[in-house]
């Protein structure tokens, strides 16, 4: 019969040997992180054990990471416990609750004298030095001691060693009685901080705890700062522990535009926007810029707060008058109608900057400037338009068409054609005719300038036609869900609609359906290719382990933890379920109906 190893945690010396050391200096507290990792025992945190009782640790973490755990006993000695020589792989999944032992060969048993133990975990997302050295140690020795002074260990062998994305968590036990008791009020200023007591997450203040009576030390959280408090705990009484951080009182100020030059209180502090601390208390800020009004506000700020101050400066105005020759013009700037121009001029009241100005009146081409204003200026400009008349001959083939210049309805032409008179410039045509495709052709026309235009018609051609290829060939087509025939080898032509949306698709058996939407112009052919893609079958497929909680690998990836179920396409797999103290075993699972059960009896190493 094989005998299992004892591994006895025990406590050396009384609890109170922790008063001679620093429990801040001894215990590892994680900043808060996305990474959590929780370790537990068999009893609740705080339970007793008498001498000779078995004890397990259970353990699990939000995210798959590789894991340290350790004993601390109040002598100061430190003993690894995982990973150790019978439970080696310390890479763990998430949200999987694990317990030690894991392996059946050793257990842990209770040792005199009485006291307490911290039994503390290290979570890191990355395999850092710090776990690979402890890992090599831990699986050649018998759970080493790693140190007789836990003070100089975790300082400058552990803490300055845990990078990247890590976490811990610390639970404690008594042996044979538990002692007094007594309670810690949590307090921050301001309040909301996050708080650990010998490195266990409390909450947020105010937080209250019942501690053992003795020393403890409180790590608190708020925004960027940290604050560690140590206090002592005495039965049947309340100590008050209070961090205190520091707030500033700050002020954000911008502007519209921004570039302001700011004064704080009568003195010039610098730019928008600015970020400055300031005392508590009433305030004046002034903001002001070249060309715009300068904004001032006045406001109370209070002690830790942060306060963003808006100014908005309006630009000065400017003063444009504008006159047309011929008078009566419609004035326009920046292409928004601002009135008409009499003979006394149109004053119109701008911000500072650059536009475009335009004059528009009928029988005479528009005329336009280019003008800046700067704060505060008055100026005048005229703007002078030229008379505009132009001739449009126009001809089309055939005779009798509808003419309709810039959209406007002129006429029908004849075998003389049809005149029109127009402004010089750019104009559009567009002749229309039953049965025949409206034409459109752009011209343009100086002024004074007569223009022959001449328009051919082509008749309207109603259908056009699909050319459609399938692969796998031989697929059955659907036109606009018509049965139109089978696309062979050299595909299948089909006369269709113009100038239609139509919807073409290819169905075979044990293939998808493949679909396209498609529209031909009058007269023309379209090639259409449709690939079909085979129908995939899935099988749903059970996995079970004996003993369960065994890692399942399927073609060398982790699916998954016993009991499993997946499911997988049709084919054939190999399939790896691995758990600690067993060996591996080896399937290949084929996958040819829709529920395919697995069953693995694993093998303990002997």
């Amino acid at each position: 019969m094989k005998r299992s190893l004892i591994v006895v945690l025990a406590l050396l010396v009384a609890v109170m040997a922790f008063a001679d050391m620093q429990l801040k200096n001894i215990i590892i507290v994680p900043q808060p992180s996305e990474l959590e990792v929780k370790v537990w025992l068999n009893k609740p945190e705080g339970a007793v054990y008498q001498v000779g009782e078995s004890l397990n640790i259970y353990f699990k973490a939000n995210k798959s990471c590789y894991v340290l755990i350790y004993n601390i006993r109040t002598d100061g000695k430190i003993t690894l416990l995982f990973p150790n020589k019978y439970d080696s792989n310390n890479y763990i999944a998430p949200n999987v609750t694990y317990k030690l032992p894991i392996s059946n060969l050793y257990s842990f048993k209770v040792a005199p004298p009485e006291g307490k133990e911290f039994i503390q975990i290290i979570a890191s997302t990355s395999f850092i030095p710090i776990i690979q050295q402890l890992r090599d140690l831990g699986t050649k020795q018998t759970f080493p001691l790693l140190s007789e002074d836990a003070e100089n260990y975790v300082q400058k062998q552990i803490l300055p060693y845990l990078s990247g994305e890590w976490a811990s968590d610390i639970t404690y036990f008594y042996v044979g009685r538990a002692p007094r008791t007594g309670v810690a009020q949590l307090e921050s200023n301001p309040t909301g901080a996050h708080v650990y007591v010998d490195g266990k997450y409390i909450g947020r203040t105010p937080a209250r705890v019942e501690l053992d009576e003795g020393q403890h030390f409180a790590t608190f959280y708020w925004q960027n700062q940290v604050r560690t408090e140590t206090f002592f705990v005495t039965a049947g009484r309340t100590v008050l522990v209070t961090a205190n951080f520091i707030q500033k009182t700050m002020l954000n100020i911008n502007t519209t535009p921004p570039g302001a030059q700011i004064f704080l209180d009568g003195s010039f502090i610098g730019v928008s926007p600015i970020q400055i601390e300031v005392q508590p208390g009433q305030h004046t800020v002034l903001a002001t810029m070249p060309g715009y009004s300068a904004a001032q506000q006045s406001f109370t700020v209070a002690p830790g707060e942060t306060k963003t101050i808006n100014l908005v400066l309006n630009p000065e105005q400017a003063t444009l008058k504008v006159f047309s020759s011929p008078a009566g013009a419609s004035i326009y700037v920046n292409g928004q109608y601002r009135g008409v121009a009499p003979s006394a001029g149109l004053t119109l009241t701008l911000a500072p900057g650059t536009y475009s100005v335009e004059a528009r009146l009928s029988g005479y081409q528009d005329a336009s400037m280019t003008v800046t204003l700067n704060p505060g200026e008055t100026r005048t400009i005229t703007l002078t338009l030229v008379p505009r008349k132009a001739t449009l001959n126009i001809f089309t083939n055939p005779v009798g068409a509808s003419i309709y210049v810039n959209g406007n309805y002129i006429g029908t032409t004849r075998t003389t054609g049809l005149s029109v008179q127009v402004d010089p410039g750019t104009h559009t045509i567009i002749a229309t005719m039953s049965g025949y495709q409206d034409t459109t052709v752009t011209v343009n026309v100086g002024s004074g300038e007569t223009k022959r235009v001449d328009i051919t018609l082509p008749p309207i051609i109603r259908t056009g036609f699909l050319l459609i290829y399938t692969n796998p060939t031989n697929a059955s087509i659907y036109v606009d869900g018509r049965y139109v025939g089978v696309a062979g080898p050299t595909g299948l032509r089909v006369e269709v609609d113009a100038n239609v949306v139509h919807r073409v698709v290819a169905s075979l058996p044990d293939y998808e359906d493949a679909s396209v939407e498609v529209q031909v112009s009058p007269n023309e052919t379209r090639t259409v290719n449709l690939t079909l893609e085979p129908i995939v079958k899935v099988g749903t497929v059970s996995i079970n382990s004996s003993p369960s909680n065994a890692l399942v690998y399927i073609n060398g990836y982790l699916k998954g933890i016993t009991p499993l179920r997946l499911d997988l396409e049709y084919g054939t797999y190999q399939l790896v379920v691995i758990k600690g103290g067993y060996y591996a075993e080896v399937l290949t699972l084929k996958v040819d109906r829709k529920s395919v059960s697995v069953s693995v009896t694993l093998r303990p190493i002997q």
